[in-house]
């Protein structure tokens, strides 16, 4: 499987754990950002939730790696 296909399986993931994702196949990454909006009080421990099972799930790629910036904010990038 190519290092795109991975990416796209994950982008697939992410959004099923309502992440909200932005791809970016020019550079291979994407980020999954989790959160309810400006207006919405931020709840961090869902967020921290899915960005577990979003670095859990990259690691079963061997061309993928998962960077936490922040319990919000999750890149996804193709080596």
């Amino acid at each position: 499987m190519t290092s795109t296909e991975q990416l796209e399986e994950m982008i697939a993931v992410c959004r099923e754990l309502g992440a909200e994702v932005e791809y970016h196949p020019e550079y291979g990454h994407f980020t999954a950002m989790v959160w309810e909006g400006w207006d919405q009080s931020h709840d961090e421990g869902k967020a921290l939730s899915i960005q577990e099972q979003i670095y859990q799930r990259t690691a079963q790629y061997p061309r993928l790696v998962c960077y936490r910036f922040d319990p919000f904010s999750t890149l996804v990038y193709a080596v």
